[in-house]
């Protein structure tokens, strides 16, 4: 399943960055960014590799900096500090479904990437937080799946 979901990935990153370059203007590391960008195309149902079976929204940034921004409001990073270079994912899902939805956990495993935390969707950033759950995954984007010598080309190829 995590093959399937590497492929799924990486096929989609390649599409990002042939189909919409500017996606990564201004950014120092474009690879990183179409990866980011192909985790939430696939998660939201943007595409036709992944058919995700719950209505799921995604929102990421520099872990860090969401730190920086919401430590005071919501207690994420006490128990881990927020890390200049990794990415987190905050992953939306109705509160009616009992866990977290497999195309997630399986899109977040072949990413390499690991949970930090679970639980009722809060108010904080511009997300729809109503009646939803949410979870978030970390990942070192700048190394690992992305980094690997033939997953760069393939995604670098387009």
């Amino acid at each position: 399943m995590v093959e399937d979901s590497l492929n799924t990935l990486l096929d989609e990153a390649a599409h990002v960055a042939t189909d919409y370059p500017a996606v990564a203007n201004g950014v120092d590391d474009s690879l990183h960014e179409y990866l980011r960008y192909a985790v939430l195309r696939l998660l939201e149902g943007n595409t036709e590799r992944l058919s995700p079976t719950v209505d799921v929204t995604v929102g990421y940034g520099r872990d860090k900096a969401m730190a920086e921004s919401w430590r005071a409001t919501v207690s994420w990073w006490d128990e881990l500090p927020g890390q200049e270079d990794w990415t987190r994912f905050r992953v939306f899902y109705p509160d009616n479904v009992g866990q977290v939805p497999q195309a997630v956990v399986d899109l977040m495993s072949a990413l390499g990437a690991w949970r930090v935390w679970s639980g009722d969707a809060l108010n904080v950033g511009a997300y729809d937080y109503r009646g939803r759950r949410e979870v978030h995954y970390c990942a070192l984007l700048n190394s690992g799946v992305g980094r690997d010598d033939r997953n760069f080309s393939r995604i670098a190829r387009g």
